[in-house]
């Protein structure tokens, strides 16, 4: 381990400009008594600076607006510019019902000096603002509570509260996301009349859907945030409800010009949706709803320079810094549930990299950001696109790019070179093309769905599965050979793979659905496409117990009550199985075994679908209980068949446990050290057992994870209890320092027969 280090500061620290700093607290008195906060940077998280600023004891950031902090312990409120030094005191916050802490979001309308400045909170428990006008002419500040439920109701039916306040241009926005009929965002409209606050709701749309299907959960965090002229609206998808595992970032904007044409939009419809129902909105409310969303917000694919910071552990905050060091720049920076480990998703290249938080950050200390302005010039890094049509391309990420004035590696007779090139194929074909100048003469480009490659093909096999990424984005698929790193790159392909889920992989052949939604199969390495008949809009758990083009093929899925079955080569429609599986459900990794099907529950449970095939089948669930396992976070999973035996993978959180249980005779999970000769690989949807090739490869399971420096696939060693690379400068104690995809994305075995 790296050891950190850092600096004592009296009051402010010197903090450099280059990077965006984020300010830790921890209310509680720390250990030796100092208190004081840690100030450091995400991308230099060994070092930091322990300050005591005064104004800061004992009072926590809750947000900061035209250089103004709030502040607040307790029922003390204050503001604070730390240019200035000046502190305006508020009045204690005494609310009627007791409920000093249920304060959520906070917004400051103007700044101080404003005479229309007002302070506005909002409830997390009730549909109540609670505000301060700051007008330096009164004789006191004083804090008064209002209702919006009426206002709320009558342009969001059912909705019953608002959050995440936000500025922008001088406005107040906020998102209302737990009514029935759509989700919302609302324009808090403050308007000072004498010595009255007019607060007034106006609906100015709803809140962007993205274009496809990222994730198949529907646990997600809304963000709003404002900055100058310009709305975000930012959305972080998870994969489970435990919201430790993310699944997808997205990011839209819009400018104030589109707000303010919307709100008129929807001002001429002059709707009155007070206590509607979802059976009463008509097909009319929800076009027009649509339409006007659709136009006002803009996806935004890249950040440039900017970066986003998400802190969900307290308070949900978000932070954004509009302009930082390039390199530095195109990430939304995400401090996880457990409050250890942070969540860097890049959106150039759409991957999520964990790193370890700072060791002076407790879970339970609160975040926030520190608006240090930069000062210079950065110039964007360039990133040259190479969009050759319909090749494979193969690019070793440690090597350096070959010079045209470059020794001849293969200094043979150019006949001879033609010669080895007829005895290469598939990779080694590759490989030797991108040796040198003289060998890329010598290997003409091939497109390896042509017919007669494919013959070449058809006996050919790699060592290792790969790890198939699909950008639908830009058309491209992407595939790593975990044993060397080497990147093979499928640019242009069918314009019929519009793959939103990938549900199974075996056999070198994708099940997935698309955007029709319909079920799919698709063997990327011949482009071959086999459409299964509609099931519906349903997702699932599927698998498949041979490649489509056998006569034996059935694909498998489980629903909350059903369980689908399709024999490919037979039926033309599926046939439904319905069940009782009570709170066992979801399933997941159903797994073929003789006649059988095994499904995994939850924590290690089993499910077995007996003779399958035939009219007397049967369903027993809970045939094992979960095993005991050493693993104290939340874990992952995985079940999969190694050659007559049942296997059982559980992975605690972030990688800091792995452990392999073997299913015996009675039914009862058995923990094992090793698997022999064989090797596991992991995904979200895929747990595929094969016999390695070669002794340095078995008695390990390869995760989709990189590492962040080597580009290679991260594997643990059973051996060893430790995790790793072919590269052995990269041991690692859980899954810090590596990445992983956000696109659709499992381990393929390659096959072009």
């Amino acid at each position: 381990m790296e050891e950190r280090h850092g600096l004592v500061c009296e009051g402010f620290p010197p903090l450099c400009p280059k990077y965006p700093w984020l300010v830790s607290q921890s209310l509680e008195t720390d250990e030796d008594g100092t208190g004081g906060q840690f100030f450091y940077t995400i991308h230099d998280p060994l070092f930091h600076y322990q300050c005591r600023i005064p104004e800061l004891l004992e009072n926590r950031i809750r947000g900061c607006f035209y250089g103004w902090m709030i502040l607040s312990n307790n029922t003390k409120w204050s503001l604070w510019n730390p240019v200035t030094s000046k502190i305006i005191q508020l009045p204690p916050l005494i609310l009627k019902d007791g409920e000093c802490d249920d304060i959520n979001s906070f917004c400051l309308s103007y700044p101080p000096d404003d005479p229309s400045s007002v302070l506005l909170l909002t409830r997390a428990k009730k549909s109540t603002f609670v505000f301060c006008r700051l007008d330096r002419k009164r004789k006191r500040l004083r804090w008064m509570e209002m209702s919006y439920v009426h206002q709320l109701k009558r342009i969001s039916g059912n909705g019953t509260l608002v959050h995440d306040l936000t500025c922008c241009d001088g406005k107040v926005f906020a998102l209302n996301t737990d009514g029935s009929l759509a989700k919302y965002v609302i324009h808090v409209d403050i308007v000072i009349r004498d010595k009255e606050v007019v607060i007034k709701l106006r609906l100015s749309g709803g809140c962007p859907i993205h274009s496809y299907l990222l994730t198949d959960s529907n646990y997600q965090i809304k963000y709003l945030k404002g900055y100058r002229s310009e709305l975000f609206y930012l959305t972080v998808d998870f994969n489970e409800e435990t919201k430790k595992t993310i699944g997808a970032v997205v990011l839209f904007k819009l400018d104030m010009a589109s707000i303010i044409k919307c709100e008129k939009l929807l001002e001429g419809h002059n709707w009155d949706m007070t206590n509607w129902t979802p059976g009463e909105v008509t097909d009319e409310y929800i076009e027009d709803l649509i339409d006007i969303t659709d136009m006002m917000w803009e996806e935004l694919l890249d950040l440039n320079d900017a970066i986003f910071c998400v802190d969900l552990v307290r308070d949900h905050s978000v932070f954004y810094f509009p302009g930082i060091a390039s390199e530095f720049g195109g990430y939304v920076h995400i401090r996880g549930v457990m409050g250890s480990i942070i969540h860097s998703y890049n959106f150039r290249d759409k991957t999520i990299s964990l790193s370890d938080m700072p060791s002076q950050v407790l879970p339970t200390s609160h975040i926030s950001s520190w608006d240090c302005r930069l000062e210079g010039d950065y110039f964007d890094s360039i990133q040259e696109v190479d969009d050759k049509a319909d090749e494979i391309v193969v690019r070793r990420i440690m090597d350096d790019v070959v010079e045209l004035n470059e020794s001849h590696l293969l200094n043979l007779p150019f006949h001879l070179l033609e010669m080895i090139l007829d005895h290469c194929v598939g990779v080694e074909y590759m490989n030797f093309r991108a040796t040198c100048k003289r060998c890329h003469i010598a290997a003409p480009l091939i497109k390896w769905r042509d017919k007669s490659a494919l013959r070449r093909l058809s006996n050919y096999s790699v060592v290792s599965p790969w790890l198939m990424v699909v950008d639908q984005e830009q058309g491209i698929i992407t595939c790593t050979d975990p044993m060397l790193g080497d990147k093979y790159f499928m640019k242009k392909f069918n314009e019929r793979v519009l793959c939103n889920k990938i549900l199974c992989s075996r056999f070198g052949w994708l099940l997935y659905y698309n955007d029709a939604p319909m079920l799919v199969f698709y063997n990327p390495f011949t482009s071959d496409i086999r459409e299964l008949p509609p099931l519906g809009n349903y997702y699932g758990r599927f698998c498949f117990s041979a490649p489509p083009t056998s006569p034996d093929c059935v694909v498998v899925g489980f629903s909350r009550s059903n369980i689908y079955i399709h024999y490919v080569a037979r039926e033309q429609t599926w046939r439904a199985i319905h069940l009782d599986f009570g709170d066992a459900h979801p399933y997941s990794f159903p797994t073929f075994y003789g006649r059988d099907l095994y499904a995994l529950c939850k924590e290690g449970k089993l499910g077995i679908l007996k003779y399958m095939g035939g009219e007397d089948y049967s369903w027993e669930k809970d045939v094992s209980r979960a095993p005991t396992s050493s693993c104290t976070s939340h874990a992952s999973h995985f079940l999969t068949k190694c050659n007559q035996n049942l296997l059982l993978v559980i992975v605690g959180f972030s990688g800091e446990s792995v452990e392999v249980f073997n299913l015996n005779s009675t039914k009862e999970w058995e923990k094992i050290d090793g698997l022999g000769r064989h090797m596991i690989y992991i995904s979200g949807t895929t747990c595929l057992c094969i016999e390695a090739k070669y002794p340095h490869m078995e008695n390990k399971i390869y995760f989709p994870q990189l590492h962040s420096k080597s580009k290679r696939a991260v594997f643990y060693s059973l051996e060893t209890c430790k995790y790793d690379t072919f590269n052995p400068k990269s041991i690692e104690e859980k899954f810090v320092r590596t990445s992983y995809e956000i696109h659709p994305h499992a381990w393929i075995e390659p096959t072009w027969s």
